[in-house]
């Protein structure tokens, strides 16, 4: 018993027209299939992995109340001010005062006094890090600080502000 049998006797095809357009559509398959398919959201990532962006460098540093009128996009910007408060869930719960519990958001302004939400941004703690070294549950001396965050301009909390996608953030010396 021969259990090697001739593909053409396998697949049974009638003419050798059929069995050569048979092998060509074959090796197109598979040909084409072997390829990798760049999504944009493949090539967004990588852009973001890339960049490392400087606040001394080219790109300009903005103020809060230039942050809050500004329209930028899905560009990411610097913005700086000072550290005056936290919060969480929404701007109607800041914490504008010590002692502070909230480590999921800080609110920046360009006055280091600042307590009225209308001149405020959020800034979300977006991983582990942003929340030991930066939030002021975890670091109350930081009440009052200069420092400038890397992002997207997003409505977060109830007001503008940056959320999820915070790329870079440097303390500032005055």
């Amino acid at each position: 018993m021969n259990l090697y049998l001739p593909l053409y006797q396998i697949i049974k095809l009638n003419s050798m027209k059929q069995y050569k357009s048979f092998l060509l559509l074959l090796a197109a398959l598979l040909l084409f299939s072997c390829g990798k398919t760049i999504l944009p959201s493949d090539d967004d990532h990588k852009e973001e992995e890339q960049h490392s962006p400087q606040p001394n460098g080219d790109s300009q540093i903005y103020t809060v109340s230039e942050f809050l009128k500004g329209d930028f996009g899905n560009n990411g910007v610097w913005v700086h001010g000072y550290i005056v408060g936290a919060c969480k869930r929404n701007i109607k719960q800041a914490e504008w005062e010590p002692p502070f519990t909230y480590d999921s958001a800080i609110l920046l302004a360009d006055d280091p006094e600042e307590s009225d939400p209308e001149n405020v941004i959020s800034i979300q703690m977006v991983n582990k890090q942003m929340k030991e070294d930066i939030a002021l549950a975890a670091n109350p001396q930081n009440y009052g600080r200069h420092i400038a965050f890397f992002g997207i301009k997003q409505k977060y909390l109830g007001i503008p502000g940056m959320k999820k996608h915070i790329l870079a953030s440097e303390w500032l010396n005055e």
